[in-house]
C-alpha cells in the first residue's frame, strides 16, 4: 500500500509510514448494497405514479385541464426519472471507483 501523505510504498501491516511518520489509517471495507443505492430512484418513481393517480381523480374526464395535466405530468415525470437515473449511475460509478 502507499502512504496517503507522501505517496511512498509502505508495508500493508504498517501503522506509521516509515518515510514521513504519518499515521496510517486502516482501511474499512464498505458494503455497497445496490438496493440501498436505488431507493431514492424507486421512491421518486412510485410518488410520481401516485401523483398521476391523484391528478386523474381530481380532473373530470374529457376536460382540457385533464389532458393538459396528463401531458405536463408525462413530460415532468420522464425528465425527472431520466435525470434521477443519470445521477444514480454517476454516483454509483464514482462510489465504485473510489478506493475505501
Amino acid at each position: 500500500m502507499y502512504c496517503k501523505k507522501c505517496g511512498k510504498e509502505i508495508n500493508d501491516d504498517a501503522e506509521v509510514c516509515i518515510h514521513c511518520g504519518c499515521a496510517v489509517a486502516k482501511e474499512v471495507e464498505k458494503d455497497h448494497n445496490q438496493s440501498k443505492n436505488g431507493i431514492g430512484f424507486l421512491m421518486g418513481f412510485f410518488l410520481g405514479i401516485i401523483g398521476l393517480i391523484i391528478g386523474i381523480c381530481l380532473y373530470p374526464e374529457g376536460t382540457i385541464a385533464r389532458k393538459t395535466f396528463i401531458k405536463s405530468w408525462c413530460i415532468t415525470f420522464f425528465v425527472s426519472m431520466g435525470v434521477g437515473l443519470l445521477f444514480y449511475i454517476i454516483i454509483f460509478a464514482v462510489a465504485m471507483s473510489v478506493p475505501y
